[in-house]
């Protein structure tokens, strides 16, 4: 892969478009993921919103492609990781998105207090804690302020979150 690589650029020409997502690409099939994620490290081998897709879609998810995508998913930028999660159909991109979400909402949260008592019946899991959480997250949504901040954020609420929440409960008490 370095030859690959440093024969190009000694060529002293422009690369054409496309070279590092094969570059990559080509690397994935073809090294050990050990080797594979030292040439990402080093700056060997780029990682391209293109080429990251390409592997997320192509690649099923089996214990071991999971781990590469896994591995490749932290490496990425934090932009491209949030797009990236949305192509991936996978209980822990849910996660990172649902964290995401909640952190940038409670980035501006001030603590308010509150003289009402939560309306069990609006939610149909009876787990106190994150009844309230999620009826703080459905606050902060609600205002109009929250909507202007999470314009590219299509699909991701507090309904998303709750469930995202429960699955990774379940996930981790094998229910």
């Amino acid at each position: 892969m370095t030859r690959i690589l440093e024969a190009t650029n000694s060529l002293f020409l422009p690369l054409p478009p496309g070279f590092h997502t094969l570059h990559t690409i080509l690397g994935v099939h073809c090294l050990p993921l050990h080797n594979l994620l030292d040439y990402i490290d080093n700056g060997v081998l780029l990682l391209t919103e293109t080429a990251v897709t390409r592997l997320i879609k192509d690649l099923d998810n089996s214990e071991k492609n999971e781990k590469l995508k896994f591995s490749i998913l932290v490496r990425l930028p934090p932009l491209i990781g949030q797009k990236i999660c949305r192509v991936w159909d996978h209980p822990m991109s849910s996660n990172i998105i649902s964290r995401t979400h909640v952190t940038q909402l409670l980035q501006n949260y001030k603590k308010q207090s509150r003289n009402s008592m939560m309306d069990k019946s609006s939610f149909s899991v009876e787990f106190l804690p994150l009844n309230y959480f999620i009826e703080i997250l459905t606050d902060l949504e609600s205002s109009s302020q929250a909507l202007c901040d999470f314009e590219g954020h299509d699909n991701v609420d507090a309904q998303f979150i709750q469930e995202a929440a429960l699955k990774h409960t379940t996930m981790l008490l094998d229910l």
